[in-house]
């Protein structure tokens, strides 16, 4: 499946990231779980939406569970 090929295409930052967003984490809540910046974070985030070509946050988590990935 395409999103399946897009997620292969994501740097483990952005795996990273993208579970903790499918979590329902905020970006401030993941910079510190990660040790990074909060602009770091919606820096990794954008890429990885944009890779997913995901619109917004539901429509990410919507993918990810219906193929069962629940971020992976």
């Amino acid at each position: 499946e395409q999103f399946t090929r897009c997620l292969e295409e994501l740097t483990p930052r952005e795996h990273e990231v993208m579970d903790l967003v499918v979590a329902g984490r905020h970006n401030r809540e993941i910079a510190e779980e990660l040790g990074i910046s909060p602009r770091t974070v919606e820096v990794h985030k954008a890429r990885m939406m944009a890779k997913l070509d995901a619109d917004n946050i539901p429509q990410l988590v919507r993918i990810c569970l219906e193929i069962g990935t629940k971020g992976r």
